[in-house]
């Protein structure tokens, strides 16, 4: 055979070449008439839902663009919303929680770094000193 995948569309093409092939010597085996007749509706509700399936996935496909938009929009107006009562409340009043606006908290500063003292031993170097000697 020339197809050998296992997906559905490469079974169904396999399953269709038979049936086109069988069709044309039925004179010869007329015994196997029903069943090429069987595998004929099977391949043919086949590319029907192979076809309903793409345009589903077309659906999805332009649904969850359209959602990505809305989201996007929805976004915008929570913020403009969420800005309007900051405005009206101020950004620390508690009546924005329940709106489901986060307070805004003034921000905590870090405390001044100690300086460190100099250690009383330097640190050693990593390069071992030569002492130098004179030969006379």
């Amino acid at each position: 055979m020339a197809a050998k995948g296992f997906s559905f569309s490469e079974r169904l093409s396999r399953s269709s070449v038979l049936v086109t092939n069988a069709k044309e010597h039925l004179a010869e085996v007329p015994f196997l008439a029903d069943d090429v007749a069987a595998l004929d509706r099977l391949v043919q509700d086949g590319r029907a839902l192979e076809s309903r399936q793409d345009d589903l996935r077309s659906q999805f496909q332009e649904n969850t663009k359209k959602m990505k938009t809305l989201a996007s929009e929805a976004d915008k107006l929570r913020s403009r919303l969420a800005a309007g009562l900051q405005s009206k409340y101020g950004f620390t009043n508690e009546t924005l929680l329940k709106f489901g606006v986060k307070l805004r908290r003034p921000p905590r500063r870090k405390a001044a770094a100690k300086p460190v003292p100099p250690s009383p031993n330097p640190a050693p170097s990593p390069t071992p000193q030569v002492p130098t000697s004179t030969k006379p």
